[in-house]
């Protein structure tokens, strides 16, 4: 049975269907997402083509909270090539490009410089940070939101599937739930698992 949401805030996808792993998928007992690691970020990540400009309008800032070994050089910071992608606000989505240590931005501590920039110059946190990443495990693709299991095989206990675990997607990450969807959409969300149950 196919579900809709219809009280999420993402515009650009006015009719977001739920993906079956969404509902099906169990986690590990103690899984958290407060444990990440930043494995998940190892290949890069997609950002709308906007997320991308407004990154490039800070990067004096971003430099300052840069580690040494991170690469420096913006024109070294997304791929060359964009790519049509519904599923993004624009339609136009670029990756971050993948260096040995993970995506560009991946500190040697596993966490995000762009979080860690806007933290601690008082901005709201994700100001720059790209929505899925924000939003990971949780995601949407080709109008359908799911949890992406793609990465989620032998990882750290912050967000690993196991077919036996006690915990679903409510309980590891309602506080993606609530950014991807909002506080109505997530409701509306709960109460299609409730009843699909």
């Amino acid at each position: 049975m196919e579900h809709l949401l219809r009280k999420h805030h993402l515009a650009h996808i006015p009719e977001l269907k739920v993906g079956e792993n969404l509902f099906k998928h169990r986690f590990s007992t103690g899984c958290s997402m407060s444990n990440c690691d930043g494995v998940c970020c190892k290949l890069g990540v997609y950002a709308d083509v906007k997320e991308r400009d407004k990154i490039l309008s800070h990067i004096d800032l971003i430099h300052k909270y840069m580690e040494p070994h991170q690469e420096h050089d913006p024109e070294r910071w997304f791929d060359a090539n964009e790519s049509d992608d519904k599923d993004f606000l624009s339609g136009r989505a670029i990756g971050t490009v993948a260096m040995d240590y993970g995506c560009v931005f991946l500190d040697s501590a596993g966490r995000c410089t762009l979080q860690k920039a806007c933290t601690a110059e008082g901005m709201p946190p994700y100001f720059l940070k790209p929505f899925y990443c924000v939003a990971f495990p949780v995601t949407v693709d080709h109008g359908f939101l799911i949890v992406d299991d793609v990465e989620l095989e032998n990882r750290p206990p912050c967000c690993i599937i196991d077919p036996k675990g006690s915990l679903n997607v409510f309980d590891v990450c309602p506080t993606e739930l609530e950014y991807v969807l909002g506080r109505e959409g997530a409701e509306e969300l709960r109460t299609l698992f409730n009843s699909a149950k």
